[in-house]
Order: C-alpha cells, then sequence, then structure tokens
C-alpha cells in the first residue's frame, strides 16, 4: 500500500542508502527503507536525502517491509528558482547549482563558494571564452594560428627616463 510520511533518520556506514520513515498517522518509525536511485550495479546515481524531507513508500499491509518511492515537494520544500517544464538540474545544500535550459540551450554552473576541479585527459572548448580573474598555468602555453592584441597594454615609463626602453 502507498504510505506518506516523513524521513525521521537517515542510514550511516552499513546502513547508506537506507532510510527510516516516520507515518504520523499510525504514530508509527519504520525499518530501514531503501532510498530510491535510478541506478545500481555498474553505474551509480546517489542523491543525499535529508531528514525531515516528505516521501511517498510502498509498504506492506502490516508497515514491516517496504521501500521508499519517491521523495516529495511540498508547501515548504518546493523547487528552485529556476525549474519550469524545460529544465534539468540540481541545487546542492551549499546553494551550488549545475542546471540546463533546454528553450535557451544554456548550461548553468553556479558555485560561488566552491573550488571546481577537472581532471582528464584532455579538455576541450570551442567557442567563445571569457575570464574573469587570473588565469594561471603551471606548464606551457601554447597559441595556435591566432592572434594576440594587446592594444590596451602599455608599460609605465618611469620618472626621469625618457625614450624607448632597451633591452
Amino acid at each position: 500500500m502507498l504510505r506518506l510520511g516523513i524521513i525521521s533518520e537517515m542510514g550511516e556506514s552499513e546502513n547508506l542508502g537506507f532510510a527510516r520513515v516516520s507515518f504520523d498517522e499510525n504514530n508509527l518509525v519504520s525499518g530501514w527503507l531503501p532510498l530510491p536511485s535510478t541506478n545500481t550495479k555498474t553505474v551509480k546515481h546517489w542523491i543525499p536525502v535529508e531528514v525531515n524531507s516528505q516521501v511517498a513508500c510502498l509498504m506492506d499491509e502490516w508497515c514491516e517491509q517496504g521501500c521508499i518511492v519517491a521523495v516529495l515537494w511540498s508547501d515548504i520544500d518546493t523547487p528552485p528558482g529556476w525549474a519550469s517544464k524545460d529544465t534539468i538540474g540540481i541545487r546542492f545544500a551549499d546553494s551550488a547549482e549545475v542546471y540546463y535550459d533546454a528553450v535557451a540551450h544554456k548550461l548553468t554552473l553556479q558555485a560561488p563558494d566552491a573550488e571546481l576541479n577537472f581532471t582528464c585527459k584532455k579538455l576541450s572548448i570551442t567557442g567563445d571564452v571569457d575570464v574573469t580573474g587570473d588565469i594561471t598555468a603551471t606548464k606551457e602555453v601554447t597559441a595556435g594560428e591566432m592572434q594576440i592584441k594587446l592594444t590596451q597594454h602599455k608599460h609605465p615609463t618611469p620618472a626621469g627616463v625618457s625614450g624607448v626602453p632597451t633591452p
């Protein structure tokens, strides 16, 4: 039977991936119920669920065995501001967000307080790149068939020195 409840405890160590659910109408707390996932076996999908989240559970008639089938939105726990029928994404507990708007064709990653690390064999970017902030390279920087313009770059002339500096 379908039962609605509130997560009262999240599993750790051997109970990681499980939660206990409080069913208010019966004043009952479940045993460890598996959390929903879209993948298992070799492909892993993990999204942590928080205590006090509203969930839908499929339970046996005695509420002894079952599983959590969904985490539900409520009047208090609402979708993020960017959510629409045309977006897919995730908002993390620290407010970092990654989402894609299929109508605008725009992938947004907002993580102002986070450090992003990419480890890969090769990262290729096709398109314009705008950078606000410093760039540090610990290896050689190679420019292919491109022009580097430094039209705004000027060296200050020290006081008392005139003419062109010599190398």
